[in-house]
């Protein structure tokens, strides 16, 4: 059986049991989520579970993708190396909210495996919690399984997604793989070892957990069934690996011959096998909006893409390799999730990107890596610094997870306490350096609030005020002069989110007046942060909203102009483009945007902005339509990969451009008036960012330039349009200028030699020639020393030179004086301490300065002293 007639016999069995089928969730969970990334087919549906959203269906059937990198549900460690873990997992699912429970999962799940798969039933066995006599009553009676065949467990069977949320006690079907695969003799029975692989849990679901631990039931009973895809393959095909089944027997296949490595035949495999995961995780990672960075979700693909890489290395494959297994990948999945042959260029690219990364830095970082492993092992602690442990990662990208891997398998340890304090520092750095807005008050400490948002119908409305904060707190009132938040039922200010900041204006009543300046969101809850201007609002109060006009024109105007943007860029750059965030404001936006090939050049840029200013030409009408999710995505539109979207989403058209935007937009293109750029820059690597203006803020910059150009242009007595040419004559003219300066210093530096040479002092074969030297700067003293050298071809020449307060040192030495064990750079780092500075050179030449001008007879005094003792 192949993996693609296992998930259609999965998905047509529970469709003939009433079940909806329905879509994969992305690997990015929602921003609820306790997860970083989705790690059950269950996770979807926690708002359902909780019962605060409908439940789509009675009875619903899906095939989840999960990764499993981190946390309580981590397989990082056994990945490649045993046959039952990986990184990236489906899991078959069927679930039921409310409908059928115990008896008919139970039921479902022994037909599915006995009837459709055809297992054995003799060599599968079932776990059950240890307080949950329903379930093994229905498993003896119901389904006729002996009890002998039956084991209890406690935490085994109940099951959690994490800290906090739905949970409850489980059944679990494992499956014998035999005597031949038991550990020892003990391993007799499920969770007892490797010989009883699991393939079906029933988790019935029945509480929450909150925060504080404790356990409360759920508003009604769920089903929820996990089934991991890879094991159930590799059981149904008979294979007690689950790497020897076409998930992943054709990914090792697509890797290149194994060229020169020390690893046996038993390493060589577990490599491709920790590869091939590998390559399955990441090329879903970036399907899913995902990209290489240094901090949460990115770190994590960057881990597995370095760690690819670096076992690829290891079997002496070619640069590049990933790169080429992302086809087999789409090849091996598409059936199921068809857009990773949409995305495929935009994954290869990605990860041929941190390819060419981490080989730019992988040299230097082993080479740091190595000297830090030998040097651990010589001085007998056999442990790496928490303090080179954050080097190694702060400075060469090498993530802790690969530096402890390397070490470990070198037999040396890693202070990961020390390491976690050095990053934890450093965030509190970043905390600290970026002061956050947003309020820190939990939505659960207010009621259930969703403001309903009127703003894209006019820029007033009423509403009641249904919650007031005040520090954080919920109050009863805010009074003048009080700074504080107010949330209504409605209104028309656009609180930020997709990049667009919140609106400011005015809330009003006959009792006060509120000054809105930070519009945010918490929860649902559309939350005005500002100051109470004149009297004092309380809850339940009846209030007008009204944005600031000027605020809403230019920011819909600026926001209108990053889709126009983003069009051009594919227009002139190509497909490959890819969004990767925004910022819109009053006078600017800036738009980040994935491109490999480094810096635009300036007819790039011109290009860009051209074909902005023409879709604004052409006074193209916005059309906005809101429309069901599928049916959007047919209208060809962008959207932002890994972003949330509901069920109905609002597509906005300006002319050629089409995207999913909730966004505030203007009415028609030609409402911007006209687009600069103001500045193009790289943020990370493949990331560009552009800033750029339109409306009045655009027609500013553009007046603010041409009045610096006109004053420019008085200066140097000229017309504008002749500015670059004057420029270049003055260049011109500046570098002959220098040069000649240069060759008067030679003349000047060849007729002081004679006076320096004729106080030379010798001792024995050395020679030394020195002196301060006033109103001589770095240069000055460059062609001093080689005048005196053209004189002098044997012997040290040492000068300090004093130009405005501060000293420069120059030290040079012949090859017979090296050779006699002079050695130029350590003279300078003698002397340089005392003019309160350093240097440093090779052994014939070496520089240096300092602030302390005091100090610099002494310092060419110990040089001389160094010289002729």
């Amino acid at each position: 059986m192949r993996s693609q007639d296992l998930r259609q016999a999965f998905i047509d069995f529970f469709v003939s049991k009433g079940h909806k089928h329905l879509p994969s969730a992305s690997l990015i969970p929602d921003a609820m989520s306790t997860t970083l990334f989705t790690i059950a087919g269950m996770e979807q549906f926690v708002p359902v579970f909780l019962g605060d959203e409908p439940a789509p269906a009675p009875r619903a059937v899906t095939v989840q993708r999960c990764l499993r990198v981190a946390g309580a549900k981590s397989d990082i460690e056994n990945v490649g190396r045993t046959g039952r873990h990986g990184t990236f997992l489906e899991m078959l699912g069927n679930f039921s909210f409310g409908d059928y429970y115990k008896r008919e999962a139970i039921a479902y799940a022994w037909e599915f495996v006995t009837g459709v798969l055809k297992l054995d039933r003799n060599r599968l066995y079932v776990t059950v919690h240890t307080g949950d006599d329903e379930a093994e009553t229905i498993w003896i009676n119901d389904i006729g399984l002996e009890k002998t065949r039956i084991s209890r467990f406690d935490e085994d069977n109940f099951w959690t997604m994490g800290p906090t949320g739905p949970c409850g006690p489980c059944s679990e079907i494992f499956y014998d793989t035999g005597v031949e695969n038991a550990l020892g003799p003990d391993d007799d029975g499920p969770n007892k070892g490797n010989r009883f692989v699991e393939i079906w849990n029933v988790v019935f679901q029945q509480y929450n957990r909150t925060s504080e631990g404790h356990l409360t039931e759920l508003p009604r009973k769920a089903i929820d069934t996990g089934a991991g895809m890879e094991r159930m393959l590799a059981v149904a095909n008979g294979k007690v690996s689950m790497y020897e089944t076409d998930l992943f027997t054709d990914l090792i296949a697509a890797q290149p011959p194994v060229g020169q490595t020390s690893l046996n035949p038993k390493e060589q495999l577990e490599r491709r096998n920790i590869i091939a995961d590998h390559a399955r995780a990441v090329t879903f990672l970036i399907n899913d909006g995902v990209f290489p960075s240094n901090t949460d979700r990115g770190y994590v693909l960057r881990f597995l893409i370095r760690r690819a890489v670096r076992n690829g290395k290891l079997l002496g494959y070619p640069g590049g390799f990933l790169t080429h297994l992302v086809p087999a990948v789409v090849a091996s999945l598409e059936s199921e999730y068809p857009e990773l042959r949409a995305n495929a260029s935009r994954i290869a690219q990605a990860v041929a990107q941190e390819e060419q990364t981490f080989n730019r830095t992988l040299e230097r970082g082993m080479a740091m890596l190595e000297r830090l492993i030998e040097q651990a092992d010589e001085d007998g602690t056999r442990r790496l610094s928490g303090g080179d442990v954050f080097m190694l990662h702060d400075t060469y990208g090498f993530p802790v997870e690969l530096t402890r891997e390397i070490a470990s398998e070198r037999g040396i340890a890693v202070d990961t306490a020390a390491f976690e304090e050095e990053m934890n520092a450093q965030r509190d750095r970043a905390r600290k350096d970026a002061a956050s807005k947003r309020s820190v008050v939990a939505l659960a400490e207010l009621p259930a609030i969703k403001s309903i948002f009127t703003g894209y119908e006019g820029l007033q409305t009423d509403g009641e005020v249904v919650a007031l904060l005040k520090d954080e707190q919920s109050v009863a009132a805010l009074h003048e002069g009080e700074r504080g938040a107010i949330v209504l039922d409605r209104t028309s200010f656009y609180a930020e989110r997709g990049g667009q900041i919140g609106d400011r204006g005015t809330i009003t009543a006959d009792g006060f007046l509120f000054e809105v300046d930070d519009t945010q969101y918490m929860g649902e809850a559309i939350v005005h942060h500002g100051v109470v201007k004149a009297g004092a609002v309380r809850a339940s109060d009846r209030a007008t909203t009204a944005v600031f006009d000027w605020w809403r024109r230019e920011i819909r105007r600026h926001h209108t102009s990053a889709h126009l943007l983003q069009r051009a860029l594919r227009d002139v750059l190509g497909d490959d483009v890819a969004q990767a965030g925004s910022w819109v404001g009053v006078d600017r936006m800036r738009f980040d945007f994935r491109w490999a090939a480094g810096a635009l050049s300036p007819e790039q840029k011109r290009a860009v902005a051209h074909r902005v200013n023409d879709m604004i030409r052409d006074d193209a009408p916005l059309v906005t339509r809101e429309l069901p999710l599928d049916e959007a995505k047919t209208t060809g539109a962008i959207w932002m990969f890994g972003e949330k979207y509901g069920e109905r989403v609002r597509v906005v058209q300006a002319g050629p451009s089409v995207e999913f935007c909730g966004g505030t937009h203007a009415h028609s293109t030609g409402e911007l008036g006209m687009f600069v750029i103001l500045n193009e820059s790289s943020i990370g690597s493949g990331i560009r960012r552009i800033e750029s203006s339109v409306s009045r803020a655009a027609e500013d910059f553009v007046q603010k330039q041409q009045e610096l150009v006109a004053g420019i242009a008085s200066s140097l007595a000229t017309s504008p349009d002749e500015v670059t040419d004057r420029i270049d004559k003055l260049q011109r003219e500046l570098r002959d200028l220098q040069t000649a300066v240069g060759q008067l210093k030679a003349r000047l530096a060849a007729a002081d030699a004679d006076a320096y040479l004729a106080r030379a002092e010798r001792h024995g074969e050395r020679t030394f020639v020195g002196a301060v030297v006033h109103e001589a700067n770095a240069e000055a003293l460059r062609h001093l020393t080689i005048a005196i050298r053209n004189r002098l071809p044997s012997g040290v020449i040492a000068f300090a030179g004093i130009d405005n307060g501060t000293v420069s040192l120059l030290v040079s030495a012949s090859d017979d004086h090296v050779k006699s064990g002079v050695h130029a750079g350590n003279l300078v780092k003698l002397a340089a301490p005392l003019v309160d500075g350093k240097g440093g050179g090779a052994p014939t030449q070496a520089q240096g300065g300092g602030k302390n001008a005091g100090g610099a007879d002494a310092a060419v005094r110990a040089i001389r002293d160094a010289v002729l003792a």
